[in-house]
């Protein structure tokens, strides 16, 4: 299907937490996996044991990489997605620990930093680690990220040190998910001025000595640590920010997620070679050349689109698509 810019509606700023992603860090047992057994249609993905005294929870253990990547083909499935709203990652660090491991076993070595430029594992381990949870990102469901917490000193532009409090993840996965995060939290006991101690999650820090943010504007700096609490938070923001649209870009509905467009492979293949014989046919010597200018574009020159593979059946796709407009008229 050809993209259609004209078809473009204003984008509705959804009320649903189930629609975003949310990254959420902290020390152990301050209610981290607690907060996710609490979100609607919940699955937990669970790198290490840290439901056994949460009941009823949903939890999938995972001990492997390649475990993870058989659940998230199960998750693209309609019987599956009827099931659940909601993946849980518990925690990212462990996640990205199997990664490298599995990047590793694929490549032959101990480390991955072993092998140099020639195997290049930390090139690989981001993109595996990026490729993965950014499919899983876009099927639809709710993402949460949990990870714990770790300080770390950073030194200014100007040179100054000063220490900052973040996650304790490595540090190319942890931009993975941070750019991916509408959400990031410090999940921290804090003591109250009543002398109470409460658990809070801060979403803002004045300065930048908490890693934390969100893509909402008006969200809360900091609030008491749970999903009811951060689901108020979220609302109350986008409530603000609505008021500036008189209320039109905004939606109780759950944000749909986009359409990951899947290629047929031997339907765009057999459509291909219809549509170049038929153009053959009417005029070889003028479209030979044209055909094969297209083809060029997006395979290189001198390719076959006959030599293509599976995996590149999007650019079959996208050289039946430019054939059709080329040659629209003669197409008829």
């Amino acid at each position: 299907m050809a993209i259609n810019l004209l078809n473009i509606q204003p984008h509705k700023v959804s009320r649903d937490l189930s629609g975003y992603i949310t990254f959420l860090y902290g020390p152990p047992k301050c209610g981290k996996t607690t907060f996710g057994s609490r979100m609607p249609g919940h699955l937990l993905l669970a790198f290490e044991q840290g439901y056994n005294a949460l009941p009823g929870v949903m939890a999938q253990p995972v001990t492997t990489w390649g475990e993870l990547k058989q659940i998230v083909r199960e998750l693209k499935k309609p019987e599956v997605k009827a099931v659940y709203q909601s993946i849980i990652i518990d925690t990212a660090d462990i996640a990205a620990d199997a990664c490298q491991k599995y990047i590793c076993n694929q490549l032959g070595i101990e480390n991955i930093g072993d092998g140099g430029w020639t195997n290049n594992g930390w090139a690989k381990y981001k993109k595996e680690f990026e490729e993965t949870f950014r499919t899983l990102t876009q099927l639809g469901y709710a993402v949460v990220f949990l990870s714990h917490v770790k300080e770390k000193t950073i030194k200014s532009e100007g040179g100054a040190e000063y220490t900052q409090i973040g996650s304790s993840m490595q540090s190319s996965a942890l931009a993975v998910i941070e750019n991916m995060s509408d959400i990031i939290g410090y999940a921290h006991p804090k003591t109250m001025r009543d002398g109470s101690n409460q658990v809070v999650l801060t979403l803002r820090a004045g300065d930048n000595s908490i890693r934390c943010g969100s893509r909402f504007a008006y969200i809360d700096s900091e609030i008491p640590f749970s999903y009811e609490h951060l689901t108020e938070a979220l609302n109350k923001a986008i409530d603000r920010e609505a008021a500036e649209h008189n209320n039109k870009f905004v939606t109780n509905e759950r944000m749909a997620a986009p359409e990951v467009k899947e290629y047929d492979y031997e339907a765009l293949m057999s459509e291909f070679q219809g549509l170049a014989g038929r153009l053959m046919q009417k005029n070889s010597t003028t479209n030979g050349p044209k055909i094969t200018r297209i083809v060029d574009k997006y395979f290189g020159k001198g390719k076959k689109v006959s030599d293509a593979t599976i995996e590149q059946a999007e650019l079959i796709h996208l050289v039946v698509e430019e054939i059709k407009e080329e040659f629209a008229s003669q197409l008829v």
